[in-house]
């Protein structure tokens, strides 16, 4: 697997107030650990982040990061181990990388894609229903595959695609229980079923909430008006 190069800085202020303005001119701060090494805080710019990101290997494309007097081994690589992004705009604002061994296997999580047009669905009006939507597998870094494939093609309502038929390349392991469920072809909700299950969701959400927004709901006053209310017929 070809690997994407990020240039990276040494990032010499901390706090809100520098990562505020790092993330003004572009830059996206963040660490590097693993591999015996120190932490090393460290600053790259967004859109090689982002670029890297579009790859088809996603959250698991593997990074030659070129940090100015930092040393790496041949046999390295770095990896996004985590990344948090803005609640709104969805831009990187913080990532951690990890360094791995290209010759050690390691923990991967790879997403599952659903394929195929399933007869339940488009014979009989079924609903696919994926369950889980990535695994864990381990394999060298070189063998991470890009996703793993639950083929729909011949299922009927009822049908159920368990983990042990995912089908994983050579040198990789999923490590997710064989028996899980991970997509199946669902019966269709009729129209009344869905009604009886809104008015018992609702009924739920009612039931949970304290009593003065109950009150509130359902009698349409002020909790402080409710309670006078009740004060004074009590000592009527």
């Amino acid at each position: 697997m070809e690997q994407v190069i990020i240039e990276a800085e040494r990032r010499e202020e901390f706090g809100s107030g520098p990562a505020r303005r790092l993330r003004e001119q572009g830059i996206v701060p963040g660490v590097v650990y693993g591999m015996g090494k120190e932490t090393l805080p460290i600053a790259v710019p967004a859109v090689q982040l982002r670029e890297a990101l579009r790859t088809d290997q996603g959250i698991n494309v593997l990074l030659e990061l070129q940090i100015a007097d930092v040393e790496i081994e041949q046999e390295a690589a770095a990896i996004i181990k985590n990344i948090q992004r803005h609640p709104i705009s969805r831009d990187p604002v913080s990532v951690d990388f990890q360094w791995i061994s290209l010759a050690e296997t390691s923990t991967f999580s790879i997403p599952i894609e659903v394929e195929g047009i399933a007869p339940g669905v488009e014979q009989d009006g079924g609903v696919v229903d994926q369950v889980i939507h990535e695994v864990e597998v381990r394999c060298l870094p070189t063998n991470i595959p890009d996703h793993l494939v639950a083929d729909i093609t011949d299922l009927m309502i009822g049908d159920t695609i368990h983990a042990e038929a995912l089908q994983a390349p050579e040198g990789v392991e999923i490590l997710v229980d064989p028996a899980e469920t991970v997509v199946s072809i669902a019966a269709p909700i009729k129209e009344e079923d869905l009604e009886v299950r809104v008015d018992e969701l609702l009924l739920e959400g009612l039931e949970e909430l304290p009593l003065e927004e109950e009150l509130e709901l359902v009698e349409g006053e002020e909790p402080e008006e409710a309670e006078e209310e009740a004060t004074e017929e009590e000592s009527e």
